[in-house]
């Protein structure tokens, strides 16, 4: 009887390998971004964020917040409303549990038309207990503010803010950026849409005009208790630390990144981009030589489902049937990879040169303010982490 074959597949394990490798591969590549904020005024009513708890003061410092307070309607009488914000915001944080200090501030920067930092605290002062303690119109308040912040953003520019949100999800983010525009054509100093142009055009590469709108957006958003504020601060100066590096050749990080998988962005400082393309690559074709599928060549007929013998083995064939796919989709990650390597290389160069005719504007002004960098002079590393300088 001639020799019959027994298949061994392990088809299942790599088809799992390729998903886990390209699902993880997208979802950290956009991990990196600030998320898109969502909310608008007219959404739905304005609901006060979770409370969180706050330590209570020692003695001393809520005696001397008391009199900061003091000192602070004083101000207010003689309408010095700057000096009465700066007095009540250091009484809050030396008493963060005093909901009557919390109204306080509220309402000074309320009368500063500092609207989002107003709300935030009315709603702090309702969790620390306002109502319970007497102060019966912080909602009331709260409700005016948001009514006020609504009725200055138009219908048409919210509707160009809700397309710019769906576009940017879809990945299409030049449209993004036009809807982002047009909504701040109608409204210039709607922060949310200024913002999330910024993350769009962050996303593109453009990170000489997100840096702009990124610094825009703290102008028009003087809340200092806002974390996206916080947020906002920390990613301008990592943007300005990105433009600050020696700009890549868009070629060479297209050559180097077709040669060897992810060298491309290594090339052009992108090391995290750069490991997850090589890891792509790697994973594929570690993939394709570790599934393999053994025939067993048996000497004599086998049943059905059966094995043979180990004495009737006549031959055993080792072949690898996923290991041309698998090479296939290493090439594609590692042209792929190289593509948006060299998008990415030739837009920090266009970054860098718009970044650098802001630092001469600045200069001529007689004010620069930097944020961190690295750079290479005469063989050293100078790392700055922030200064100011005046001409």
């Amino acid at each position: 009887m001639p020799p019959r074959n027994v298949p061994r597949g392990q088809g299942g394990l790599v088809r799992a390998a390729f998903l886990l490798a390209f699902s993880g591969w997208s979802a950290a590549l956009t991990a990196q971004e600030l998320p898109l904020e969502r909310d608008y005024p007219g959404l739905g009513p304005f609901e006060c964020p979770a409370p969180v708890p706050y330590r209570a003061p020692a003695p001393e410092d809520q005696a001397q917040a008391g009199q900061l307070a003091s000192d602070a309607a004083q101000a207010v009488i003689l309408g010095e409303l700057l000096r009465a914000r700066e007095l009540l915001g250091r009484a809050v944080e030396l008493d963060p549990a005093s909901a009557e200090f919390a109204y306080l501030h509220a309402r000074v920067l309320g009368d500063l038309a500092a609207h989002g930092a107003a709300m935030d605290e009315y709603c702090r002062a309702l969790s620390l207990g306002a109502e319970d303690a007497g102060i019966l119109d912080a909602r009331p308040r709260i409700d005016a503010i948001y009514e006020l912040v609504r009725e200055q953003i138009s219908p048409a520019a919210r509707e160009a803010f809700v397309d710019g949100i769906t576009l940017a999800d879809a990945g299409l983010y030049l449209p993004a950026v036009e809807a982002f525009s047009r909504a701040l054509d109608d409204s210039p100093d709607w922060g949310a849409a200024l913002y999330n142009r910024a993350v769009v055009l962050e996303a593109m590469g453009r990170l000489g005009e997100s840096l702009s709108d990124y610094r825009r957006y703290l102008e028009i958003t003087p809340s200092e208790i806002d974390p996206v504020v916080a947020r906002v601060t920390e990613r301008i100066g990592l943007l300005e630390g990105m433009v600050a590096l020696p700009t890549p050749s868009p070629s060479g990080a297209l050559a180097l990144g077709v040669l060897f998988p992810g060298m491309g962005h290594y090339y052009s400082g992108r090391s995290f981009g750069g490991t997850l393309v090589l890891g792509a690559a790697a994973g594929a074709v570690a993939a394709g030589l570790l599934v393999k599928q053994v025939t067993v060549v048996c000497a004599n007929p086998v049943p059905s489902g059966g094995e043979c013998p180990p004495g009737e083995v006549h031959d055993e064939l080792t072949e690898r049937p996923y290991l041309i796919p698998a090479l296939g989709a290493a090439v594609a990650v590692t042209v792929v990879g190289a593509i948006e390597a060299f998008v990415r290389a030739r837009g920090r160069r266009a970054d860098s040169t718009a970044a650098f005719s802001d630092a001469q504007a600045q200069a001529r002004s007689g004010l620069r303010f930097t944020g961190p960098s690295v750079a290479t002079r005469g063989g050293r590393l100078e790392i700055n982490f922030a200064g100011v300088r005046f001409r």
